[in-house]
């Protein structure tokens, strides 16, 4: 008798010989397996796909289609790769038997049966494929797991970002012009100034973008091009840089070309603010 778990495992049994299939009838039903016959392999096949059997007894010497051709089609359908195939043969086949481990069988039985060898290598082989079913759903689940850890943890890395900018736009950024004012030499300026391009650098990979080489603009162009797209006007980023206004107006001009925009009606600001988008 096989273990409980195992009682009611459809069995597709497939051979020609009547006799031979009547007595594997009797073996596997007293068993408790669920049989179903055919008795040739392109009737295997079609059984095969229709109900998905666990396991499937497979005779290697039939007409019209044997065994062997059976299993290789079984083993090249994704819908029935996976199902153990047992062959059924005779003692002398060693060569076929070869064959049909090569196209994918997993075990034989050779004729005529022996009722305890039978049930002990459809058990054993049921057990496995459970066993393989198992193993692939709990990487299912596991992958799945992963997938929405994986999406909820880019889900918070968005959203702290999100805050993480807003806090520095809106109270870190107008607390470092607020400094600006009350400042006095120009090194303290100078300070302040990197201080401001660097938490620029963190808002947005825009630095990495603009800074491509296809584009070749030099660092001070690059800052410049970063103040533009922050709306900043000519005055307020010669400030920040410490120089005159028509050398910002120079570099201006010069990261227009660079860029491509020969025409003036296209703004530089919304260009770049694009750019930053992509």
């Amino acid at each position: 008798m096989c273990p409980e778990h195992l009682k009611g495992a459809v069995i597709l049994a497939v051979d020609d010989d009547h006799v031979n299939l009547q007595v594997l009838l009797d073996h596997l039903i007293s068993a408790g397996f669920k049989i179903n016959v055919a008795d040739d392999g392109k009737e295997a096949i079609e059984i095969a796909g229709l109900i998905k059997p666990d396991i499937i007894l497979l005779d290697i010497m039939m007409p019209n289609m044997d065994g062997l051709e059976a299993c290789r089609c079984l083993k090249s359908d994704p819908a029935t790769r996976d199902i153990p195939i047992i062959f059924l043969t005779a003692k002398s086949d060693k060569k076929n038997i070869l064959k049909g481990f090569r196209l994918g069988c997993a075990d034989y039985i050779t004729k005529p049966f022996n009722e305890d060898e039978l049930l002990a290598r459809i058990k054993t082989h049921l057990e496995l494929s459970l066993y393989r079913k198992h193993l692939e759903k709990m990487v299912r689940e596991r992958t799945d797991a992963l997938r929405v850890l994986l999406e909820t943890r880019e889900e918070i890395i968005a959203e702290n970002k999100e805050k993480i900018t807003a806090n520095i736009i809106n109270r870190l950024l107008p607390i470092i012009e607020t400094f600006r004012e009350e400042l006095i030499t120009p090194k303290q300026n100078e300070y302040l100034t990197i201080i401001e391009n660097e938490i620029g650098a963190l808002l947005s990979e825009f630095g990495h973008k603009i800074s491509s080489p296809g584009f070749n603009l030099t660092q001070t162009e690059i800052k410049i091009a970063g103040f533009i797209r922050d709306g900043k006007s000519a005055r307020q980023i010669a400030v920040l840089l410490n120089v005159e206004e028509n050398t910002v107006s120079f570099h201006r001009k010069n990261i227009r070309k660079k860029l491509g925009l020969l025409n003036l009606k296209t703004s530089l600001k919304t260009f770049l603010q694009n750019m930053a988008l992509c």
